[in-house]
């Protein structure tokens, strides 16, 4: 499908291209890319003055740079003089999948589309029913003669969950039905293994637990006869995975004082020391592999990196826990990976970035899509009221930290994980701003005549969506004065909150012994015994949980330690003086400082930024500090500071 759809935009032909594209074929990065490399510029704005403003910006439209307006709405509600000149397309999935159900294919992601694009397509036109059939088949890789026996659903759920492929709702209630009627799985609630990783890998490790105790006690591997839900005592295939289990983190080994007497297939699933050693052995492995792969294959797709960085940032969570430390070869070895990993990831940033940023739904790829995220949702009734917390400085290594404290806190709590691109410089004042305000920078920074706050964006962008300015708030969140907070925080009659707590951010930039110094301080604010700790926050979330609100966090950007290099003197030349970033509106005076800093990148022509924008930052963990100061801060490219998580929060049951 992905060259008949190219086909439609042939090179150098149009200067100016309307697409109506209701399913969102083009929103698939290996067609935003090749679109990209065939030199067209792509528009998607749904105010009609911005879209007033973009287009102007690229006339006079030649053929040389060709233009796409893309909407997924009517091509005959864009501007009247755009659409008498443009050659106008209209994108449907019935036009490359005409054997199969429209209303069933349409659920899937493009990601979902690519792969089913790949593949033999049926030579008669299947029913809805039979599409699902085929498509949980091809596309998921269900086989019901497999995934009757604990064994295979076991073995199929430890991919899904990995790979991250995951069912659209109507396919998976499909699947769940037909699952259910096995009598196998009447203890299993098959809905949420299916649906929550976490709850996946708790009920695996249950069973692994259960059994492991009752053999140990036992003294002999088939000891009595306990009703175990996951049969791992008689079941060769299900041994066999143990390995597998304990590498894809679904299996935590289990700490015993000798595991030499269990079978050897045992053996993986259990440790004489911490199984934290265990589990970072993996994990150091792990990352080795793909950094190779990475180096081997350039073209390497956001996908490869999303997973990647939920693999890293589990590694880095364990650099500084205070009851647990990590050999001297391993660190030597952590070290390694940064000198590979940071030009690897920049590298394909500086290529990809500018394309993921192109088109917002169906799924987000950078933080400033995340307004227009929670508004689909709100159109698809999937939500009502939204509360979106901003946790500034929030890093995907912080939220590993945080995560296993506040799931033990609030068991009923289930906290799905995205990540996201930070706007670039990964600095508050620019990914801030364009996560509130669902806008590039340079419609911020440019496009208005005068400074308007987070508040006002946050306002404007709901009040486009018809959600009155008075059933909007915004709040700084504030613990010093929280009783005084509360009444104004406690009002049911909001529709969309957002909340900004700054506490991690106030936590890196007084962490003067780098990185050590900021995690201890982690840690802290995450025991209910300290002093000033998450629980306030925690409580909030609580309590709007309870009262209908749909929860997301989200956050700007990460963080990273780095060490100074020196700092530029441009007197009043620069915009913005970070560690990691510096601004300038003088192209030629960023390259003048960059010949004095060659260890630094120059960013700029992103699409995002304004066009005469420069951005200079320091290559690898180096900041523009007093030489061999070491500082954590943020504003760079480094995949700690660019990837960050997007969660949402809900309870079960409710």
């Amino acid at each position: 499908m992905i060259s008949k759809l190219l086909d439609l935009f042939p090179s150098h032909t149009h200067p100016l291209t309307l697409v109506s594209d209701v399913d969102c074929l083009l929103a698939s990065e290996a067609t935003l890319k090749e679109l990209k490399n065939r030199g067209f510029e792509i528009i998607q704005e749904d105010d009609p003055v911005l879209l007033r403003y973009r287009a102007e910006e690229f006339r006079p439209f030649t053929a040389e740079h060709p233009i796409i307006i893309y909407t997924t709405g009517e091509l005959e509600d864009l501007p009247y003089d755009l659409y008498q000149a443009a050659y106008r397309i209209s994108l449907s999935l019935h036009q490359f999948f005409p054997n199969l159900a429209y209303p069933i294919v349409k659920v899937l992601s493009p990601q979902q589309i690519e792969k089913l694009e790949l593949l033999k397509q049926p030579e008669q036109i299947l029913s809805r029913q039979k599409t699902i059939d085929y498509l949980l088949s091809e596309i998921f890789g269900v086989d019901m003669n497999v995934l009757n026996q604990p064994q295979g659903l076991i073995g199929w759920l430890s991919e899904y969950h990995h790979r991250q492929n995951f069912l659209p709702d109507l396919l998976k209630e499909n699947l769940v039905n037909q699952l259910e009627k096995y009598p196998l799985y009447k203890d299993w609630d098959v809905n949420l293994l299916i649906s929550n990783n976490k709850i996946f890998q708790n009920f695996v490790q249950q069973q692994w637990g259960l059994f492991v105790e009752n053999s140990f006690i036992e003294n002999r591997i088939d000891g009595a006869d306990v009703p175990y839900a996951i049969p791992f005592r008689n079941d060769s295939g299900l041994q066999d995975m143990v390995p597998k289990l304990v590498r894809y983190g679904i299996i935590q080994p289990l700490q015993i004082n000798d595991g030499t007497k269990l079978p050897y297939w045992v053996q993986p699933g259990v440790s004489a020391v911490d199984p934290r050693f265990q589990r970072l052995k993996l994990l150091f492995e792990e990352v080795e592999a793909r950094l190779e792969k990475f180096k081997k294959n350039l073209d390497s797709g956001w996908e490869d990196w999303n997973q990647f960085a939920l693999i890293w940032s589990e590694l880095c969570s364990y650099l500084y826990l205070s009851d647990f430390e990590i050999q001297p070869r391993q660190k030597s070895d952590f070290n390694r990976f940064i000198q590979d990993l940071d030009p690897l990831f920049a590298d394909w940033l500086m290529n990809n970035y500018s394309t993921l940023g192109v088109l917002r739904l169906p799924n987000p790829h950078h933080v400033n899509h995340i307004p227009h995220y929670l508004a689909h949702l709100r159109d698809l009734k999937k939500i009502d009221k939204v509360v979106l917390l901003i946790m500034d400085c929030l890093s995907l290594a912080d939220w590993q930290v945080i995560y296993p404290k506040w799931a033990a806190r609030h068991t009923d709590w289930d906290m799905k994980t995205k990540t996201l691109l930070a706007q670039v410089p990964t600095i508050t004042a620019i990914s801030r701003k364009a996560l509130i305000s669902g806008l590039r920078p340079d419609d911020f920074i440019t496009k208005f005549k005068k400074e308007i706050s987070e508040e006002k964006f946050w306002k404007l962008f709901w009040s486009l969506q018809n959600i009155a300015t008075d059933r909007c708030q915004f709040v700084s969140l504030r613990y010093d004065r929280q009783n005084d907070q509360q009444v104004e925080l406690e009002n049911p009659n909001i529709d969309a909150w957002c909340l900004i707590d700054d506490t991690l951010d106030k936590l890196t930039h007084n962490a003067v012994l780098g990185a050590t110094d900021y995690q201890s301080s982690l840690q802290l604010w995450l025991d209910s015994k300290s002093d000033q700790n998450s629980i306030p926050l925690e409580n909030m979330i609580e309590w709007y949980l309870n009262h209908g609100y749909s929860v997301f966090i989200a956050s700007d950007h990460g963080h990273v330690e780095a060490t100074g290099f020196g700092q530029p003197n441009e007197g009043l030349i620069v915009q913005t003086r970070g560690m990691r970033a510096r601004i300038y509106m003088d192209h030629l005076f960023a390259i003048r400082v960059q010949k004095a800093f060659p260890e630094t990148y120059l960013w700029d022509n992103d699409g995002l930024l304004p066009n005469q924008a420069a951005v200079l930052m320091p290559t690898g963990r180096q900041a523009f500090a007093l030489n061999g100061q070491v500082v954590v801060t943020h504003g760079g490219i480094s995949i700690d500071e660019a990837i960050v998580p997007f969660v949402q929060i809900s309870k079960e049951g409710m």
